[in-house]
């Protein structure tokens, strides 16, 4: 679990740049669709790699409120990125007015993104 808490730290790193070099649009745009990449194919590398049906159905975890709101995060996290895309596209087609609403879009990814990974953090040590 080690490599997987790494791979999401780094994955907040590669976020950080491209939120700082937003100017550069190329590269943000690249470096964006990466992260939510990663952050979408995640899951599946989670339970690919992982037991969860020991986890949640024997030991009976899937009944935990922990679980249920690491689950509701992660949809919120992705339900931001549908947004943020939208909102992305309009900005690429020359409509200025969407700009504050994008980069706000951006810094409420970037909490959501913060929480499940609090969340997930905190499934790993229970």
């Amino acid at each position: 679990m080690k490599g997987t808490i790494l791979a999401v730290l780094i994955s907040f790193v590669v976020m950080g740049a491209a939120y700082r070099f937003a100017r550069v649009r190329l590269l943000h745009i690249t470096t964006m669709t990466l992260v939510m990449v990663f952050d979408i194919t995640f899951p599946i590398y989670l339970y690919l790699a992982n037991d969860w049906y020991k986890r949640l159905i024997e030991k009976e975890q899937i009944f935990s409120f922990s679980i249920w709101m690491h689950f509701m995060l992660i949809i919120v996290l992705y339900t931001l990125y549908v947004v943020q895309i939208q909102a992305g596209r309009k900005l690429w087609a020359g409509d200025k007015d969407i700009r504050q609403e994008h980069k706000l879009q951006g810094r409420g990814i970037m909490i959501a993104r913060l929480m499940v990974f609090t969340t997930g953090v905190l499934l790993i040590i229970q």
